[in-house]
């Protein structure tokens, strides 16, 4: 896979969200993927190792999201982060390797929005280079002294895209300091549900690799949560999250890799509102 040492990562917290740990890594384990998931407290570890997962013990914070990743990175793992409400349908190894084979130098994939050029900090590969190890280092850092900021701005921000944290010679980082950087297809693989306006996918979905479901219960956004309720989308998202991985009469979503809209009309019915 064009030199890729590759290892996926997760991490799960509280018990609305622990309790969907196990099917996660059981769906990754079917798909041939080995995931080393952060468990920020017990019942995400024990969640964790119900399915003798690759499980990391640690506390609560938002910094985890990148601590583990620089962590594994400094272990000369090339790391394919997957927030939590993400639903695989198929192994995005292949589809990474595509990527590499096509533009060699990039030195993170990072997933989008469907109708906006917006950075995503829920799906992102990052190559074990040394720009990135040290990037990653000071945007850890800078986030650290800068509690008040919220991940993606500052994931953005960093890579020079859209949102701003500080003027750019406040940044501790260079343009030139900053990795080489790609998006992951957010129109047809890489796909994300319409909990917002600029969400959605298009085309075959056969052709999905990963449905982020936007669960989004920490954002507070009028607008978002105004444009989910208009289109019935429900504020919370909780629907959507326990839709996929919550069908305990078809265990074989989690045992096989079938795809989830060939298997359930309930689950197709799901995917294609955000078509």
């Amino acid at each position: 896979w064009n030199g890729l040492r590759l290892v996926y990562a997760t991490m799960a917290y509280g018990t609305r969200f622990s309790l969907y740990l196990s099917r996660f890594l059981s769906r990754a384990v079917a798909l041939s993927l080995d995931v080393v998931a952060f468990c920020l407290d017990a019942a995400a570890y024990e969640a964790c190792r119900m399915v003798d997962g690759h499980c990391v013990r640690g506390t609560p914070s938002i910094l985890n999201k990148f601590t583990l990743p620089l962590v594994l990175l400094h272990q000369n793992f090339d790391v394919f982060w997957l927030d939590l409400d993400v639903f695989l349908f198929q192994s995005p190894t292949r589809a990474v390797a595509h990527h590499f084979r096509h533009q060699p130098t990039a030195e993170l994939l990072v997933s989008g929005s469907f109708a906006v050029d917006c950075i995503c900090s829920g799906v992102v590969l990052f190559r074990s280079t040394s720009k990135v190890k040290e990037w990653l280092k000071k945007l850890l850092i800078w986030m650290y002294s800068h509690p008040y900021e919220h991940d993606q701005k500052l994931f953005s921000a960093f890579l020079r895209f859209g949102e701003r944290v500080a003027f750019d010679q406040e940044l501790p980082v260079t343009a030139e300091e900053t990795p080489t950087w790609r998006f992951l297809d957010p129109e047809t693989q890489f796909v994300s549900a319409r909990h917002v306006d600029a969400a959605g996918w298009t085309g075959d979905p056969d052709q999905i690799v990963a449905f982020h479901m936007l669960h989004g219960d920490s954002d507070q956004a009028f607008a978002s949560r105004q444009f989910a309720q208009r289109n019935r989308l429900g504020v919370g998202y909780l629907p959507l999250l326990d839709l996929f991985f919550n069908q305990t009469e078809l265990p074989e979503l989690y045992k096989t890799p079938v795809l989830p809209h060939r298997l359930s009309p309930e689950l197709k019915e799901a995917l294609y509102r955000s078509w």
